[in-house]
Protein backbone atom coordinates (compact mmCIF):
# COMPACT_ATOMS: atom_id res chain seq x y z
CA UNK A 1 0.00 0.00 0.00
CA UNK A 2 1.48 3.37 -0.92
CA UNK A 3 2.03 5.54 1.72
CA UNK A 4 0.31 8.98 2.16
CA UNK A 5 2.39 11.83 0.97
CA UNK A 6 4.36 13.75 4.42
CA UNK A 7 2.72 17.05 3.65
CA UNK A 8 -0.45 15.57 3.20
CA UNK A 9 -0.19 14.14 6.78
CA UNK A 10 1.23 16.97 8.24
CA UNK A 11 -2.29 18.76 6.79
CA UNK A 12 -4.02 15.95 8.50
CA UNK A 13 -2.25 16.41 11.75
CA UNK A 14 -2.95 20.34 11.82
CA UNK A 15 -6.83 19.31 10.85
CA UNK A 16 -7.00 17.60 13.95
CA UNK A 17 -5.74 20.63 15.66
CA UNK A 18 -8.25 22.35 14.64
CA UNK A 19 -11.24 20.08 15.81
CA UNK A 20 -9.46 19.93 18.93
CA UNK A 21 -9.66 23.77 18.98
CA UNK A 22 -13.14 23.86 18.00
CA UNK A 23 -14.09 21.12 20.50
CA UNK A 24 -12.83 23.65 23.03
CA UNK A 25 -14.35 26.58 21.62
CA UNK A 26 -17.53 24.52 21.99
CA UNK A 27 -16.88 23.61 25.58
CA UNK A 28 -16.06 27.08 26.37
CA UNK A 29 -17.77 30.41 25.44
CA UNK A 30 -14.36 32.08 26.04
CA UNK A 31 -10.69 31.10 26.25
CA UNK A 32 -7.95 32.58 29.01
CA UNK A 33 -6.97 36.18 27.72
CA UNK A 34 -10.07 36.75 25.59
CA UNK A 35 -11.23 39.44 27.40
CA UNK A 36 -8.13 40.71 28.90
CA UNK A 37 -6.85 41.32 24.92
CA UNK A 38 -10.08 42.35 23.67
CA UNK A 39 -9.86 45.16 26.30
CA UNK A 40 -6.68 46.46 25.55
CA UNK A 41 -7.35 46.34 21.81
CA UNK A 42 -10.63 48.43 22.45
CA UNK A 43 -8.25 51.03 24.68
CA UNK A 44 -7.22 52.39 21.51
CA UNK A 45 -9.64 55.67 21.49
CA UNK A 46 -8.76 56.55 17.63
CA UNK A 47 -11.40 57.43 15.13
CA UNK A 48 -8.83 57.10 12.35
CA UNK A 49 -7.69 53.68 13.32
CA UNK A 50 -11.61 52.70 13.81
CA UNK A 51 -12.10 53.78 10.28
CA UNK A 52 -8.95 52.36 8.74
CA UNK A 53 -10.09 48.82 10.49
CA UNK A 54 -13.84 49.04 9.42
CA UNK A 55 -12.43 50.16 5.89
CA UNK A 56 -10.30 46.74 5.82
CA UNK A 57 -12.86 44.52 7.19
CA UNK A 58 -15.05 45.76 4.18
CA UNK A 59 -11.94 44.27 1.84
CA UNK A 60 -13.69 40.87 2.30
CA UNK A 61 -17.10 40.63 1.39
CA UNK A 62 -19.32 42.97 -1.14
CA UNK A 63 -18.22 45.07 -3.83
CA UNK A 64 -15.15 45.72 -2.38
CA UNK A 65 -14.14 41.57 -2.62
CA UNK A 66 -15.52 41.71 -5.97
CA UNK A 67 -13.95 44.79 -6.83
CA UNK A 68 -10.40 42.85 -6.40
CA UNK A 69 -10.87 39.67 -7.14
CA UNK A 70 -12.57 39.78 -10.93
CA UNK A 71 -9.74 42.25 -12.34
CA UNK A 72 -7.47 39.70 -10.81
CA UNK A 73 -8.89 36.88 -12.36
CA UNK A 74 -9.71 38.94 -15.69
CA UNK A 75 -5.65 39.22 -15.84
CA UNK A 76 -5.54 35.38 -15.18
CA UNK A 77 -7.30 35.09 -17.74
CA UNK A 78 -6.16 37.20 -20.35
CA UNK A 79 -3.08 35.39 -20.15
CA UNK A 80 -4.31 32.26 -20.19
CA UNK A 81 -3.64 30.95 -16.94
CA UNK A 82 -7.72 28.82 -16.55
CA UNK A 83 -6.57 27.26 -13.07
CA UNK A 84 -5.32 30.84 -11.11
CA UNK A 85 -8.47 32.41 -12.69
CA UNK A 86 -10.87 29.33 -11.08
CA UNK A 87 -8.86 29.32 -7.74
CA UNK A 88 -9.31 32.96 -7.10
CA UNK A 89 -13.31 32.63 -8.46
CA UNK A 90 -13.92 29.68 -6.21
CA UNK A 91 -11.96 31.11 -2.84
CA UNK A 92 -14.92 33.03 -1.53
CA UNK A 93 -16.64 29.82 -1.04
CA UNK A 94 -14.36 28.74 1.78
CA UNK A 95 -17.32 31.04 3.43
CA UNK A 96 -19.90 27.86 3.37
CA UNK A 97 -17.48 25.34 5.07
CA UNK A 98 -17.51 28.25 8.25
CA UNK A 99 -20.91 28.81 8.74
CA UNK A 100 -21.25 25.16 8.95
CA UNK A 101 -18.89 24.77 11.55
CA UNK A 102 -20.30 27.76 13.18
CA UNK A 103 -23.34 25.49 13.68
CA UNK A 104 -21.85 23.17 14.75
CA UNK A 105 -19.99 24.84 17.44
CA UNK A 106 -22.40 27.01 18.76
CA UNK A 107 -20.33 29.24 20.44
CA UNK A 108 -21.96 32.65 21.51
CA UNK A 109 -20.64 35.98 20.86
CA UNK A 110 -19.25 38.50 23.50
CA UNK A 111 -21.55 40.14 25.37
CA UNK A 112 -22.02 43.35 26.55
CA UNK A 113 -21.54 42.90 30.23
CA UNK A 114 -18.02 41.65 30.03
CA UNK A 115 -17.13 44.16 26.43
CA UNK A 116 -18.27 46.89 24.57
CA UNK A 117 -19.42 46.30 20.61
CA UNK A 118 -20.64 48.32 18.00
CA UNK A 119 -23.08 45.99 16.14
CA UNK A 120 -24.77 42.57 16.81
CA UNK A 121 -25.22 39.68 14.54
CA UNK A 122 -27.49 36.39 15.45
CA UNK A 123 -24.63 33.44 14.10
CA UNK A 124 -22.36 31.93 16.52
CA UNK A 125 -18.90 33.29 17.17
CA UNK A 126 -16.19 30.56 16.03
CA UNK A 127 -14.77 30.72 14.08
CA UNK A 128 -14.30 34.21 12.79
CA UNK A 129 -15.85 34.08 9.40
CA UNK A 130 -14.56 37.51 7.97
CA UNK A 131 -10.75 36.02 9.44
CA UNK A 132 -11.34 33.17 7.65
CA UNK A 133 -12.20 34.65 4.50
CA UNK A 134 -9.41 37.39 4.73
CA UNK A 135 -6.84 34.73 5.20
CA UNK A 136 -7.82 32.34 2.40
CA UNK A 137 -8.74 34.76 -0.49
CA UNK A 138 -5.45 37.70 0.78
CA UNK A 139 -3.41 34.37 0.96
CA UNK A 140 -3.53 33.39 -2.41
CA UNK A 141 -3.58 36.78 -3.37
CA UNK A 142 0.04 37.09 -1.62
CA UNK A 143 0.87 33.37 -3.40
CA UNK A 144 0.41 34.31 -6.58
CA UNK A 145 2.08 37.78 -5.90
CA UNK A 146 5.03 36.06 -4.98
CA UNK A 147 5.32 33.23 -7.98
CA UNK A 148 4.16 35.70 -10.77
CA UNK A 149 5.45 39.07 -9.91
CA UNK A 150 8.92 39.82 -10.68
CA UNK A 151 9.28 43.31 -10.35
CA UNK A 152 10.61 43.40 -6.93
CA UNK A 153 9.05 46.92 -5.53
CA UNK A 154 5.65 45.98 -7.31
CA UNK A 155 5.56 42.41 -5.01
CA UNK A 156 6.58 43.78 -2.02
CA UNK A 157 3.70 46.34 -2.44
CA UNK A 158 1.09 43.40 -2.97
CA UNK A 159 2.36 41.46 -0.58
CA UNK A 160 2.33 44.46 2.36
CA UNK A 161 -1.20 44.76 1.02
CA UNK A 162 -2.35 41.99 1.29
CA UNK A 163 -0.88 40.98 4.82
CA UNK A 164 -2.58 44.54 6.19
CA UNK A 165 -5.60 42.92 5.25
CA UNK A 166 -5.58 39.95 6.79
CA UNK A 167 -4.45 41.36 10.03
CA UNK A 168 -6.01 44.61 10.09
CA UNK A 169 -9.70 42.48 9.58
CA UNK A 170 -9.29 39.88 12.33
CA UNK A 171 -8.20 42.93 14.31
CA UNK A 172 -11.62 44.93 13.62
CA UNK A 173 -13.81 41.83 14.46
CA UNK A 174 -11.91 42.01 17.75
CA UNK A 175 -12.51 45.92 18.20
CA UNK A 176 -15.56 46.11 17.61
CA UNK A 177 -16.30 43.46 20.15
CA UNK A 178 -18.06 41.10 17.58
CA UNK A 179 -15.69 38.62 17.91
CA UNK A 180 -13.31 36.79 20.86
CA UNK A 181 -9.79 36.84 19.80
CA UNK A 182 -9.86 33.12 20.04
CA UNK A 183 -12.45 33.08 17.56
CA UNK A 184 -10.15 35.14 15.08
CA UNK A 185 -7.50 32.44 15.87
CA UNK A 186 -9.70 29.52 14.80
CA UNK A 187 -11.05 31.70 11.72
CA UNK A 188 -7.10 32.14 11.08
CA UNK A 189 -6.60 28.49 11.07
CA UNK A 190 -9.46 26.94 9.50
CA UNK A 191 -8.43 29.74 6.43
CA UNK A 192 -5.12 28.33 7.00
CA UNK A 193 -6.08 24.79 6.03
CA UNK A 194 -8.27 25.81 3.08
CA UNK A 195 -5.10 27.91 2.00
CA UNK A 196 -2.87 25.21 1.87
CA UNK A 197 -5.24 23.12 0.26
CA UNK A 198 -5.50 25.55 -2.53
CA UNK A 199 -2.20 26.18 -2.97
CA UNK A 200 -1.61 22.42 -3.16
CA UNK A 201 -3.91 22.12 -6.33
CA UNK A 202 -2.02 24.53 -8.08
CA UNK A 203 1.03 23.20 -7.29
CA UNK A 204 0.27 19.88 -8.29
CA UNK A 205 -1.73 20.84 -11.33
CA UNK A 206 0.65 24.20 -12.89
CA UNK A 207 3.57 23.51 -14.05
CA UNK A 208 5.34 26.74 -13.86
CA UNK A 209 3.84 27.16 -10.24
CA UNK A 210 6.61 27.92 -8.73
CA UNK A 211 9.18 30.10 -10.32
CA UNK A 212 12.79 30.36 -9.66
CA UNK A 213 14.24 33.78 -9.83
CA UNK A 214 18.30 33.49 -11.17
CA UNK A 215 21.06 34.20 -8.61
CA UNK A 216 22.79 37.52 -9.09
CA UNK A 217 25.94 37.20 -11.11
CA UNK A 218 28.94 39.46 -9.59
Amino acid sequence: MRALPAPFLLWLLLLCGFAVLAAFAAAYDRFPADVWLLRRLQEVDSSAFAEALDRTAEMVNGWELAAVLVPAALLFLLARRWLEALLLLVSPAGSLLNVGVKEIVGRPRPSQELVLFTTRTPDSAFPSGHAESAIVIYGLLFYFVSVFVNQPALRLLGQGACLFVVLFTGMQRVYTGVHWPSDVMGGYYLGGLLLAALIAVHRRFSHDAVTVRPEPRY
